[in-house]
């Protein structure tokens, strides 16, 4: 018995740290995406702009897919938040296979430089690939 509590106890103190520490937060978005930001002034009075488009109903597909493959992160609405930014694009038809289109992905840091780029059929290895990338990256 005392044994077994010892253990427990060494397994939930290895835990903690890894419980303890948050997870990276990630925006998804399209190229197609408006975004605008600035400065603005009207009189005295000065500030910020900021506008970004609305949300395709493909992206809301990526942001479902991401919670359910890459459960190591947290999507976010933010961009302003977050601490990596992902831009997936669906490639048009291709009259050869109709039924399949490619998946352009690419994964920005907090500093908006590229981590990750790659081309598939399938949305769901798209996601699981830069979800490795922004992994990879968090433990570096």
């Amino acid at each position: 018995m005392r044994r077994g509590l010892l253990r427990l106890a060494v397994l939930l103190g290895a835990l903690l740290p890894v419980a303890a520490v948050e997870k990276p937060r990630v925006f998804i978005t399209e190229s197609q995406a408006v975004q605008l930001a600035g400065a603005a002034a009207l009189g005295e009075a000065k500030g910020a702009v900021s506008l970004t488009g609305g949300t395709s109903p493909a992206n809301i597909e990526v942001m479902k897919t991401f919670l359910q493959r890459c459960p190591s992160v947290v999507v976010t609405a933010n961009r302003e938040k977050a601490d990596y930014v992902v831009r997936l694009d669906h490639e048009e038809v291709n009259p050869t296979t109709p039924f399949v289109r490619g998946n352009k992905v690419a994964v920005f840091d907090k500093n908006e430089e590229l981590i990750y780029t790659n081309t598939t059929k399938l949305l769901g290895n798209a996601v699981k690939d830069a979800c490795a990338a922004i992994i990879a990256r968090v433990r570096e």
